[in-house]
């Protein structure tokens, strides 16, 4: 489950970082600091989750989705994307560890995947579109899923990689690099708060 600490207000949807290199790690990394005593859940409200869905390309501008009006619709919707995004950082950390997926986090990931596929059909192009019906709120979390499952079974999963930065941090991203030895979510906030420390230690 999400970090049960205190929760710091929210940056502006604009000023949210997109490290992991993936649609789905940065829906993961959507807890700032999820190690630390204090988190900032970027997707604190329906609204919020549906621009930042815009921003990371879980949703098109084309999609016509917005956020549920209904007290119980948000209620539920907000529900979804925590236990859908602690079932990917389970099963993405278990990936990192080496070690077994936890076996909810895959029944989890595989309802969301059930409703992704019956949420589409076979259009005259031969191409899959998502049905009028399936356009809801619920759509990000859908293609968050296909994505999730289209990297644990492609090759870069293996550059799968943890920030160093495993006292607050905890982002999860691909590692790109030439050398294979990238060891920060971001050079400029986690690298150089590791710097600072070190120099102020020596």
């Amino acid at each position: 489950m999400s970090p049960a600490h205190g929760h710091l207000p929210p940056r502006p949807v604009d000023a949210i970082r997109l490290d992991g290199g993936r649609l789905c790690l940065d829906f993961v990394n959507s807890i700032h600091d999820r190690y630390a005593v204090e988190i900032e859940d970027y997707l604190q409200q329906p609204q919020r989750f549906i621009a930042w869905c815009l921003r990371a390309g879980a949703l098109h501008p084309g999609d016509g989705v917005r956020a549920p009006r209904v007290v119980h619709k948000r209620a539920v919707l907000m529900r979804e994307v925590e236990t859908l995004r602690d079932q990917l950082h389970a099963l993405f950390a278990a990936r990192v560890d080496g070690s077994p997926m936890p076996a909810g986090a895959v029944r989890g990931l595989d309802r969301w995947l059930q409703l992704a596929w019956a949420g589409q059909s076979l259009g005259a192009d031969g191409h899959l579109h998502w049905r009028a019906d399936a356009r809801d709120a619920r759509l990000p979390l859908k293609r968050i899923a296909l994505d999730a499952l289209d990297l644990l079974g492609d090759a870069s999963i293996s550059r799968l990689r943890r920030c160093a930065n495993t006292t607050s941090c905890g982002w999860l991203f691909l590692d790109t690099s030439k050398n294979q030895r990238r060891r920060w979510c971001a050079m400029e906030t986690c690298g150089t708060a590791d710097k600072m420390q070190r120099y102020r230690r020596d």
